[in-house]
This record gives C-alpha cells, structure tokens and sequence, in this order.
C-alpha cells in the first residue's frame, strides 16, 4: 500500500475484506483512453507511457535491487510485468474501496494482478480522475510519481506481500490493527526498498555530473548498512514469486 499523505485509519481496517469484494470496479486500459479521446484523456496516456519508459530504464539500472529483472510493457488492454518467468498482469483498476483507500491517506492499494485506486478532484471523468493520475488537490501526477507508483505496487505482486490475496490481506490487516504498523508494516519492506531505490536513480539521473558519485555512495552504504523495519533491499535471488 503506497501513503499519498501522512493521515491514517484504524476503523476501516477490519471492514477491509469483506468490503474490498463487493465494490464497483474500472480498470484503466489505454484502449479506453484512445476510444473516446479528449485532451485529459491524450494527457494522461502520454504520461503514463513515458512513466513506463522511466520505470523500465530503473528496472536495467544499478539501482534496481529488489524487483527481479523485467520490463514492463504497456499495451491496450494494460500493463504487465515481463520477466524470466510468467509475465504477470499488472491492471489498475478504479473501485469504490479504492476511493475508501485514498480517503484514508494512501494512494493505491496492492491486488494479486496489479491494484486499486481511487477517485480524486475534479471527480468528472473516471477513467482519469483517480489516483493513479491526479493527487489530492486535482493536479496531473508526473511520469515520476505514476512510475514510482507502479514499481512499489508491482513489488508487492511479486513477493506476494500485504493485500494480496486473502489470508494474505487478513495477515496486513492484523498486523496493521494490533502493532500500529503502516509504513514500518513488515508486508512494506520490500515495497519500500524498491520506492527508495528509485527514488535515488532518479535523484542521480538529475544530478549534476559531480554530484552522481555522492548518491551511489550513499546508496551504498544504505545497503550496506542491512534491513531496518523500513526497507529490505536485494532479496530478488530468491526468486520471491515461486516462495509459496
């Protein structure tokens, strides 16, 4: 589960379950976006396929430690995750415990075939007018934050980890309930070990040419330093999505 804003809810964990299947659902495919164009609609493609571009040229980087080696590919009916093994679907989809999700301070929610999100300001177009394209104050989300937004869930596929299934979800949800744990959640580790990873390729991406050599140090030492309750890095040798 990737936090938009630093809000959390404790009520709305337990309902989670029985909720989460039982709510309306739009998955977002670009042949959706293409069939009734319009110049949001145009926009939000334009920039979701440069945020593919931008996750892909992480996923070759030196910085990719977590997710296992692949490519996303985008195509009219979606995303997916290209790897050695079975490419895995990665769907958006737009749903009522999407929204519930986004009032409570995140941004998406993990799925077993990719994840959820939920609706934001100016709440006129749905197939645009969500999460996984505007932030909270109405405003375009860039190929930056979309491409983040992508990996941090995808990671989540892959190692099968929070709500992803579910016992898998009931396991995140007591956890959540009974130690307080929310970016620090154990089913987060790896999530957030791909989201700071790129977070800092893209830091040195934009970096003056001086200055790139501080961030891979730092990076460095960072993954020197060993897993914390916050990250764990460079666990893809384990080939997670066999891990049954």
């Amino acid at each position: 589960m990737r936090p938009a804003r630093c809000l959390f809810a404790h009520t709305w964990l337990a309902a989670g379950l029985a909720l989460a299947a039982a709510c309306r659902s739009l998955e977002i495919r670009p042949s959706d976006l293409e069939r009734q164009p319009g110049a949001e609609r145009e926009q939000v493609l334009r920039d979701w396929k440069a945020a593919v571009v931008l996750a892909n040229a992480f996923l070759v980087s030196p910085y990719r430690r977590t997710l296992p080696a692949g490519k996303f590919e985008l195509g009219p009916q979606g995303m997916r995750f290209v790897t050695q093994h079975d490419p895995l679907p990665i769907l958006v989809r737009v749903t009522d415990w999407g929204d519930w999700v986004v009032r409570t301070g995140f941004a998406a929610q993990e799925r077993e075939n990719g994840f959820v999100v939920g609706a934001q300001p100016p709440h006129k177009d749905r197939l645009v007018d969500h999460s996984f394209f505007r932030d909270g104050d109405g405003d375009w989300l860039s190929p930056r934050t979309i491409a983040e937004l992508t990996l941090h869930e995808t990671t989540h596929v892959v190692y099968r980890e929070g709500t992803v299934g579910f016992w898998n979800g009931a396991a995140y949800y007591l956890e959540a309930i009974f130690f307080f744990r929310y970016s620090n959640h154990s089913a987060e580790r790896h999530a957030n070990a791909t989201s700071e990873e790129f977070s800092v390729f893209y830091a040195e991406g934009e970096a003056e040419s001086e200055y790139k050599s501080i961030y891979r140090e730092h990076f460095e030492q960072h993954l020197a330093a060993g897993p914390t309750d916050h990250c764990t890095h460079g666990a893809e040798r384990q080939s997670p999505r066999r891990r049954e």
